[in-house]
C-alpha cells in the first residue's frame, strides 16, 4: 500500500499517528514486515531520524517488533494508549478487582505448571514474607509482592506477567494514597500458606480458591476504607482480613 508524502516538515507524533492509520486500516497484517526506514522516509519525505522515532514508539507500545537483521514486523494492529490511559485514571477499586481475575488465574495455571525450582522459590519467599511481618512494613511489602510475583511467573505465561507487573505498579500508585492509615488490606499468613500448598500440591482450584480468598479480604477491606471515607456505613468485615497497603495481599 502507497503511503503519501506528509506536506509539510512533520515531527515524530504525526508520523505515529499516520503508521496507527495504517495498522488500524490493515495495510500490514499482524506477522507482516513493515518497509524499512529508508522505504518509509522516502515515501513519507520525512528524515530517517524521524521515522527511526516514530518506529520506536510503536515498539515500546507493542505495536511493533523489531527483530535484529530482519526488520520490524506487526505485533498488534491496536493502539493500547486508550486503554493505558483509562488504567491510569481508574479507581483503585476498579484496578484491585481486574487485579483478582489476574491472581486467580495465574494460581490456577501455578497449580499445573510449576516446576521444582517454582516450588523451592515459593516456599522460600513465604518464608521471607512470615519473617518480615510485624518488622518493617516496607521489607514486608516489598517480600509480599515478590511472593505474589512468583506465583504469576510460576504460571508461566509470558504475556500474564508483563501484564501483572503492570497493574500491580498500577495498584500500588493508588494504595500508597493511604499510607499511614490503618488500612488492613493484607491477607494472613494462613491464606497465603494456603495458597503455596495448594499450587505444591497441582490443586489448581485448591490454588485458585485461596487466591481468591487472599485478594477479596484485601478488596473488602479496601471497600470498607473507601465506604470511611465517604462517610458511608462500613461494610460487614471478612474473618482473617488483616495488616497493611499491600497489593494482593
Amino acid at each position: 500500500m502507497a503511503l503519501r508524502p506528509i506536506a509539510r516538515p512533520s515531527t515524530a507524533r504525526e508520523v505515529i499517528a499516520l503508521l496507527h492509520k495504517e495498522l488500524a486500516d490493515g495495510a500490514w497484517p499482524i506477522g507482516s514486515r513493515i518497509p524499512s526506514e529508508t522505504e518509509l522516509a522516502a515515501e513519507l519525505g520525512v528524515s530517517r531520524p524521524t521515522i527511526r522515532e516514530a518506529i520506536s514508539a510503536l515498539v515500546h507500545t507493542g505495536m511493533l517488533e523489531a527483530q535484529r537483521g530482519k526488520g520490524v514486523f506487526v505485533r498488534s494492529v491496536s493502539d493500547p494508549a486508550p486503554m493505558l490511559q483509562s488504567i491510569e485514571l481508574a479507581d483503585v477499586r476498579d484496578v484491585f478487582e481486574v487485579q483478582l481475575c489476574f491472581d486467580v488465574q495465574a494460581a490456577h495455571s501455578a497449580a499445573r505448571r510449576r516446576t521444582p525450582q517454582d516450588m523451592a522459590r515459593l516456599w522460600e519467599l513465604l518464608a521471607a514474607r512470615r519473617e518480615a511481618a510485624g518488622r518493617d512494613d516496607a521489607e514486608f511489602g516489598r517480600r509480599d509482592a515478590a511472593l505474589h510475583l512468583a506465583v504469576v511467573e510460576a504460571a508461566h505465561n509470558v504475556t500474564l506477567a508483563e501484564c501483572y507487573r503492570f497493574f500491580v505498579g498500577r495498584l500500588q500508585e493508588s494504595l500508597d494514597l493511604f499510607a499511614g492509615e490503618d488500612t488492613h488490606l493484607e491477607c494472613g499468613i494462613e491464606a497465603h500458606e494456603a495458597l503455596v500448598q495448594a499450587i505444591e500440591d497441582r490443586d489448581s482450584e485448591g490454588a485458585a480458591a485461596a487466591a481468591r480468598h487472599v485478594v477479596q479480604t484485601s478488596l473488602h477491606a479496601l471497600e470498607g476504607l473507601l465506604a470511611v471515607r465517604a462517610g458511608r456505613p462500613e461494610p460487614a468485615a471478612v474473618p482473617r482480613g488483616r495488616g497493611r497497603a499491600r497489593p494482593g495481599g
